[in-house]
C-alpha cells in the first residue's frame, strides 16, 4: 500500500498544493487533501483525525493565509499530539504566530519561497526519505528522462539549461507580439465607432503593434529568462501567455496616460511661446515671436520626448510587476533581485516595442 502524506494548507494556496501533491503521488505517495478526500456522508472531523493519525508525514504549507487559518492550526495540533513527523514548508513569506512556532520551531524547514522549485522539491524528497517514507522513481517515458529526473529530485541539483534560456525568450516575444497587437487594435475599433474616415490607416496599427511587440518582447524575454534561469526548465507558455492579457489591459491605460501627457505638453509650449509685443517695434516683436516659437518647439519636443519615454518605461515596469506576480503563482521562490531584473527588462522592452511599432507603422504607410 502506498504511503500516505497529509498536506495542511490554505485554500488560497491550492494551485501550488495541487502541483506539489501531483509530484509526490508520481513518486508513489498517496497524498491526503481535505479537497476531495473527505467523501460525501463522511463525518468531517473524524475523517480529518483519522487521516492525520494514519499519515506517514505531515506537511505544513506555510503562507500568510495558512498561519491564520483555524483549520490549519487544528490539523497541526492533531499531528503534534499524535506524534506524526512534521515538515514545515515555507511557500510564501509569513510571520509564524507563537502557537504555530511553538509546535514547529524545532523542525527543519523546507524553503520553497527561495530558489527553484526542483531544488526545493529535492530537499523535501530527502526529508521524506530521512523519515523512512519510501519514494518511487517518477514515471518518465525514457531511461534518459528517468535518470535526469532522479538527479533532479533525489540527488544532485540540475545545471542551468542555457538552451532553454535562449529558446524560450522567443516564446515571450510571441506572447508580447499578440498582446501588443491586441492593445493597438483598440484604436481602429474606437475610430470605427466614432466614424473616423481614416480608419483604413488606423487598421495598420495592430500590424505595427505586432511587429514592435515581437522585438520588445524578445528583449524582455531575454531579461526574464536570464533573471529566472534557474527556473528555465519549468517555464512554458502557461507563464508567457499572461503577457497577452497584461498588455491587452495595461496598454490602453498607458496610451490614455500618454495622450493626457501630450495635451499637457502642448499647453506648456503655448504658454512659453505666447509672449505679447506690447511696447515693442515691429522688428523686435517679430524677433520675440520667432524666438519664442523656436523655444516653445524645442521645449515641447524635449519635454514630450523625455516624458513619453519615462511614461512608456513606467508602464513597462507595471506590466512586468503583473508578470512576476503571475509567474510566482506557478514558480514559487523567485527572489526580489530576480524580480527586479524582470521589471527592468519589461521596462526596456516596452521602450523598444513602442519605438519599433511607430517605425513599423511609418514603413507600412510609406508602402501603402
Amino acid at each position: 500500500m502506498a504511503e500516505r502524506v497529509f498536506i495542511s494548507y490554505s485554500r488560497k494556496d491550492l494551485a501550488f498544493v495541487k502541483r506539489l501533491a501531483a509530484d509526490l503521488e508520481a513518486r508513489g505517495l498517496a497524498v491526503w487533501l481535505d479537497k476531495g478526500d473527505i467523501h460525501p456522508g463522511a463525518e468531517w472531523k473524524q475523517a480529518l483525525e483519522d487521516a492525520v493519525a494514519a499519515c506517514a508525514a505531515f506537511i505544513l504549507v506555510i503562507s500568510p493565509d495558512s498561519v491564520k487559518s483555524p483549520y490549519v492550526q487544528q490539523e497541526l495540533a492533531l499531528a503534534k499530539s499524535g506524534q506524526r513527523p512534521i515538515i514545515p514548508l515555507f511557500y510564501r513569506k509569513a510571520a509564524l504566530p507563537p502557537a504555530i512556532e511553538a509546535q514547529v520551531g524545532g523542525h527543519q524547514y523546507v524553503w520553497f519561497n527561495q530558489g527553484g522549485y526542483a531544488d526545493n522539491f529535492a530537499d523535501l524528497a530527502r526529508g521524506l526519505v530521512a523519515l523512512a517514507v519510501p519514494l518511487a522513481a517518477a514515471p518518465e517515458l525514457t531511461p534518459e528522462q528517468l535518470a535526469a529526473r532522479r538527479r533532479e529530485i533525489l540527488t544532485d541539483k540540475v545545471g542551468i539549461a542555457w538552451g532553454a534560456v535562449f529558446r524560450k525568450s522567443f516564446g515571450w516575444a510571441a506572447a508580447w507580439s499578440l498582446g501588443w497587437a491586441l492593445f493597438w487594435l483598440v484604436f481602429p475599433i474606437l475610430a470605427a465607432l466614432f466614424g473616423d474616415s481614416e480608419v483604413q490607416n488606423l487598421a495598420l496599427l495592430p500590424v505595427g503593434g505586432w511587429a514592435g511587440g515581437a522585438l520588445g518582447g524578445l528583449l524582455a524575454g531575454l531579461f526574464t529568462m536570464f533573471a529566472l534561469r534557474e527556473f528555465a526548465a519549468g517555464i512554458g507558455w502557461k507563464h508567457m501567455s499572461a503577457s497577452i492579457r497584461i498588455w491587452g489591459l495595461v496598454g490602453p491605460v498607458g496610451a490614455l496616460a500618454a495622450g493626457m501627457l501630450a495635451i499637457l505638453s502642448v499647453d506648456v509650449a503655448s504658454i512659453i511661446g505666447g509672449g505679447g509685443c506690447e511696447g515693442l517695434g515691429f522688428g523686435d516683436c517679430m524677433g520675440q515671436l520667432i524666438g519664442g516659437t523656436i523655444a516653445a518647439i524645442f521645449v515641447l519636443a524635449l519635454v514630450f520626448l523625455l516624458a513619453m519615454l519615462a511614461m512608456v518605461f513606467l508602464v513597462g515596469l507595471f506590466a512586468g510587476g503583473l508578470a512576476v506576480r503571475h509567474i510566482r503563482r506557478l514558480e514559487p521562490g523567485i527572489l526580489g533581485r530576480q524580480a527586479a531584473w524582470v521589471l527592468v527588462g519589461w521596462g526596456l522592452g516596452a521602450l523598444v516595442a513602442a519605438i519599433a511599432s511607430l517605425m513599423a507603422l511609418g514603413a507600412l504607410e510609406a508602402l501603402g
